[in-house]
Parts: structure tokens; sequence; C-alpha cells
């Protein structure tokens, strides 16, 4: 119940971030998913059932953004979430490289979604979407993870709980 609390407060905390902070550090227009990261995290820690409803609901606020495809963020999300969660028990998540692989290509999969769904981008242009934008997300998404999760294991080293 506890966890359950802190992941739904981190979430908020996370979407705030998003649509505040986050677009000032884009490059080439390219900007850190810092939702779908601790949706992945949530993932990887709790399991599919917990990231599948967390990344729905945080889903369906980024949703609010964007009327004209409501839910298009919330099933993204959602599958992402369950995705990740259920492949977890099939690899060693301790090593740093394997999260952030796991993290990669999740991110590459909501994007391919994301694109293909949109009804604003023509199917065909989904290859060039993908090359031009998808891949700058997904590396800087898992950088950006990279940073955080060093900063969160020299937290831990230095203040232990």
């Amino acid at each position: 119940m506890l966890s359950a609390v802190r992941h739904a407060l981190l979430l908020c905390l996370a979407f705030a971030l998003q649509t505040t902070w986050i677009p000032r550090i884009q490059i080439a227009g390219v900007v850190p998913d810092l939702v779908l990261l601790l949706v992945v995290f949530i993932a990887l820690t709790s399991g599919h059932l917990q990231a599948t409803i967390f990344g729905f609901a945080i889903g369906l606020c980024q949703d609010t953004f964007a009327p004209t495809e409501l839910g298009l963020n919330a099933l993204i999300n959602a599958v992402a979430g369950f995705g990740v969660g259920v492949t977890r028990g099939r690899f060693v998540a301790d090593a740093i490289q394997v999260r952030l692989t796991i993290l990669t290509v999740a991110v590459l999969v909501h994007d391919l979604g994301y694109y293909v769904l949109h009804s604003n981008f023509p199917i065909l242009d989904v290859p060039y979407l993908m090359f031009r934008f998808g891949l700058g997300h997904a590396v800087y998404t898992a950088a950006f993870g990279f940073v955080v999760a060093g900063f969160l294991r020299l937290r831990r080293e230095l203040i232990p709980v």
C-alpha cells in the first residue's frame, strides 16, 4: 500500500516536471520522457499490475493536454508498463545495462505505438518519425535514466535508510 502511494506521488511529480521543466532541456526537438521512465521503473520493481494501472492513470492525465487523441497516451503507457512488467521475470534486471536496454526498448515501442495510432501522422511517415524522433527520444530518456539512477545510488550510499 505504501509503495502504491509513493508511486502515485512520484508520478504526479514526474508529470509536473514533464510539463514544466523538462521541455527546457530539449535537444534537437527531443526531450526525455520522465513519466515513461517512472512507469518502467514501477514495472521493474512492482510488477505489471501496478505499472499498467499507474501507466493508464498518468497517460490519461497526459491526454488532457491533447484531447483530440483522448486515451492514446493512457493506452500506450499502460501497454508499456504491462509489457515491461510481464517480461521482468525473464531478465536479471539488477544490472544497470539491462535496465537501460529495457528502458530503451520500452521507449521505442511506446513511440512506435504512438506514431502508428495517432491520427495526425500518415502511416508512411512512421519510419521517418521513428528515425528522426524515436531513436533520439529513446537514447535521451535512457541517458536521463542513467543519470537519475546514479544520483539515487549515490544518495543511497551517502544516506542509508
